[in-house]
């Protein structure tokens, strides 16, 4: 989706009558396309998602509302964690300034929380007999590479490796197809992952010979994603499409 980035901020920032319908069919068409309602199957559970999030990752005790708004304000891209604050109170039962005035943690069964335990926060030590392997990307927004780099260098050990994709989005193992254009042609990171198992994770036999066939930085919009998105081939300057109808 980021190469609909381009033409959604020039038409926002242009905001024509034309741009209006325009843009309201793109919002409408990705509210569908990230609609999250069939996410609930076998393989996706939303409580597990948020006992991990609020026992590994939650800064204690709950920042204030001004706090977390101030965090999301003064970084450069984020989804935002505010509506997720009540959440935590819930789910923690903690006993704090801000949480105390939710009052949403006064239930009598226990918190859907873990303790930290001695492992938490601390660098891991890789064992004489294991290797660690990275793979990364420098446009993962997500997931940012800066932070990949620290994790390499905190592992405590020699045998380690970070592969470096540079134009993948979040999920380098996943989304580094070979053909772009393409969702279910090879993908680089799994065909080295596959290689990592097969050597047994033997780092000096790693067969990174994909990276050399990653496809180059390419900002151009499919006319079918265009067309999907924005009812028009032009995603920069046509008009809703007479098929497309309007939103």
């Amino acid at each position: 989706m980021r190469k609909a980035i381009p033409p959604l901020v020039y038409r926002l920032q242009r905001c024509e009558s034309k741009d209006i319908d325009v843009l309201n069919y793109f919002f409408k068409r990705y509210a569908e396309s990230t609609d999250t309602s069939n996410d609930e199957g076998p393989f996706y559970s939303e409580l597990l998602y948020y006992l991990i999030v609020f026992s590994e990752l939650w800064e204690r005790q709950q920042p204030s509302k001004a706090e977390m708004t101030r965090l999301l304000t003064e970084f450069g891209i984020s989804a935002g964690a505010n509506p997720m604050s009540p959440l935590h109170c819930a789910f923690s039962k903690e006993k704090s300034k801000e949480c105390n005035k939710l009052k949403l943690g006064n239930y009598d069964a226990d918190g859907i929380i873990y303790k930290r335990d001695k492992y938490w926060n601390v660098s891991a030590t890789i064992l004489s007999q294991a290797s660690v392997l990275l793979l990364s990307s420098k446009l993962d927004a997500q997931t940012p590479h800066k932070y990949a780099k620290h994790l390499l260098g905190s592992l405590d050990g020699g045998n380690k490796e970070l592969i470096t994709v540079d134009y993948s989005v979040h999920g380098a193992f996943f989304w580094t197809q070979l053909d772009e254009e393409n969702p279910m042609s090879e993908v680089c990171g799994m065909k080295i992952l596959g290689s990592y198992v097969k050597s047994k994770g033997d780092l000096a036999s790693l067969d990174k010979s994909c990276l050399d066939e990653m496809p180059g930085f390419n900002m151009t919009l499919q006319i079918d994603h265009q067309n999907a998105y924005f009812g028009t081939d032009d995603a920069y300057d046509g008009i809703i499409n007479s098929s497309s109808g309007s939103s």
